[in-house]
């Protein structure tokens, strides 16, 4: 499935297309469109209000706008720069913002949500005027290399793989908008063959779960002017230079740059007037056709990286649109002691950043509640819908889910977790259930102040996430 987005030679939207005025093209070979939608047909309707994640249910097909303030590797000059500029461009706005926006920060410690998604202009300009950014003493005390600039590559892609995976439950566009430099490029022919490998199977790995996700990532680096000048913008750009060296976009140097035109975005640089990138780029993200095709080509092994153009049909026009994506990246069931490791720290890493993250993850719809008259028993209910039921042998289907309890005190630090690993099972003699039902034990340490309920899917990964407050754990 492909958003794109369609401009004339001034740079303006151009609605009105229809599917015939399209050729889309796998590795040069042409495809047949199977479904097409407009952009008229992403638009919020009105007198939907959105003010939580939650919300976002009301309105299925709208695309969605992620501002990222990048406070873990831009200076702090430049943070004033960038802040003001969104400020600006939100001024500019009208009252009732047109798509549901949530504002986030990552920092040298956390990722954290300013403020879910509103349509509330004032909401998001009174929160980012409470602001206080960090001191960016990582970026100041790595620079661009050494084993601290490794800790913000790290960091800069598990808060892109955080909203990936938070944001998966809602099936609209998702237009992300990072204001900041990224993490700094990191010229792979100067690693080891291991780190390498590493690295870019982390970069393949965060673009996988971006596109899966439906996310669009536009990055906006307010320093850009005085470090260079950045040869790939756009997915066009992406693509001439794939074509010179015959490979996928992350086969040679890593940076931060390459993630937006890859996921069908662009990269703004070498401009002042930063505000109105940003801008752009949500005008970009609510102004698209969305078009479906199954590829003619089904030998994974063969192309493990494919190529995507769009050829318009009427001249003078161009379609921005991710330009590639990699198949059969689903990791094999582990055989070895050291893959069965890997496998539990990736579980373990992805349970512990929903724990610790302030997003409400969407990828399974979840409800959790203290069972009255017990201390610490705690019922879970989870859409089956979403669930990876798999048949039995004896007519019957069950899933398999990992639970994780944790608890926090009023510094919003972890103090307690249980996790445990359930089954859901379904009877083939009965109605499949609308809901899987859990039932978990969790202390509850005396200064808890906050509750949050994870449920990760054992197939897909996919989580989702339920808070909550001392009134629902502290009932008699």
């Amino acid at each position: 499935m492909l958003d794109i987005v369609v401009t004339d030679k001034a740079g303006n939207i151009v609605p009105g297309l229809a599917a015939k005025d399209f050729t889309i093209y796998e590795d040069k070979t042409p495809q047949t469109i199977r479904s097409f939608e407009g952009p008229q047909q992403h638009v919020l309707l009105p007198g939907v209000s959105i003010d939580s994640t939650a919300d976002l249910a009301k309105a299925p097909n709208t695309p969605v706008t992620v501002l990222v303030l990048d406070e873990l590797n831009t200076r702090y000059t430049d943070m004033s720069f960038a802040r003001q500029a969104l400020e600006k461009y939100l001024k500019a706005q009208p009252a009732v913002l047109t798509q549901p926006t949530t504002l986030l920060v990552v920092n040298n410690t956390k990722f954290e949500v300013l403020h879910d998604y509103t349509l509330d202009r004032q909401a998001l300009l009174t929160v980012l005027d409470k602001h206080f950014p960090e001191y960016p003493w990582r970026l100041m005390n790595s620079g661009k290399g050494g084993p601290g600039a490794a800790e913000r590559l790290a960091m800069s892609l598990g808060s892109l793989e955080q909203v990936a995976e938070a944001t998966s439950g809602h099936p609209g566009r998702k237009n992300l908008v990072w204001v900041g430099p990224g993490f700094p490029a990191i010229n792979t022919n100067e690693s080891t063959n291991k780190e390498a490998a590493v690295i870019q199977q982390a970069i393949k790995h965060v673009t996988d779960v971006m596109r899966d996700s439906r996310i669009t990532l536009s990055t906006i680096d307010p320093t850009i002017a005085s470090s260079g000048t950045v040869l790939i913008e756009t997915p066009d750009d992406l693509d001439a230079a794939e074509n010179e060296n015959g490979s996928d976009p992350f086969a040679g140097d890593v940076n931060f740059q390459l993630l937006a035109p890859a996921t069908g975005g662009r990269v703004y640089a070498s401009r002042n007037d930063v505000d109105a990138e940003i801008g752009q780029s949500i005008r970009d993200g609510g102004n698209y056709y969305t078009i479906s095709y199954s590829p003619t080509n089904h030998n994974d092994a063969a192309q493990p990286y494919r190529r995507i153009s769009v050829k318009m049909n009427v001249p003078g026009l161009t379609a921005t649109t991710r330009n590639g994506y990699y198949v059969d990246t689903s990791t094999p069931p582990p055989t070895t002691a050291a893959d069965v490791k890997q496998a539990v720290n990736k579980i373990a890493f992805d349970l512990g950043s929903a724990a610790n993250s302030t997003m409400a993850y969407t990828g399974l719809l979840v409800s959790a509640r203290r069972l009255p008259g017990t201390p610490s028993t705690f019922g879970i209910n989870v859409d089956a819908h979403a669930l990876s039921f798999a048949q039995k042998a004896d007519g019957s289907s069950q899933a398999e889910v990992t639970v994780m309890v944790a608890s926090f005190n009023r510094n919003n630090k972890m103090i307690a977790h249980q996790i445990q690993e359930m089954t859901a099972r379904q009877r083939p003699d009965t109605d499949p259930s609308p809901t899987a039902d859990f039932h978990i034990q969790a202390a509850i340490p005396g200064g808890t102040t906050r509750m949050r309920v994870i449920v990760r899917d054992a197939v897909t990964g996919k989580m989702g996430t339920a808070d909550l407050a001392p009134s629902a754990f502290n009932e008699k």
